[in-house]
């Protein structure tokens, strides 16, 4: 990243009659001002995006064979540790017998499931 012009270098050229010099220097300032402004935007999302995480994560537990949701007092799902914990992704799980089945991975949870956790 290539040095900033200061202010004191603008008014130096300005004082100077060099405005077309001073004005590429204001334009140079501009141009930093947005990328920084972009870079401060992308870094915000990515701030929202990890404290969503963080605040999911905290709300989670683990019963040995699946994930629920504690919301207050009541509990939701239960959802796939395979999917959450391979790809962080949240599946609902759906009853299948006596256990239960994830459509994204495939996977039975249950009495009779081969899937050793």
């Amino acid at each position: 990243m290539s040095a900033l012009p200061s202010y004191k270098e603008i008014i130096e050229l300005l004082k100077k009659g060099a405005t077309i010099e001073a004005q590429e220097k204001i334009m140079e300032l501009r141009e930093k001002a947005l990328e920084l402004q972009e870079e401060n935007l992308r870094l915000r999302e990515e701030l929202t995006k990890l404290q969503k995480a963080i605040d999911l994560e905290k709300t989670l537990s683990f019963d040995g064979a699946v994930y629920w949701m504690n919301k207050g007092e009541t509990k939701q799902g239960p959802y796939c540790p395979k999917c959450h914990d391979t790809k962080a992704l949240l599946v609902h799980l759906h009853k299948d017998g006596p256990g239960w089945f994830c459509y994204e991975c495939t996977i039975h949870f249950g009495p009779h499931s081969s899937l050793v956790m």
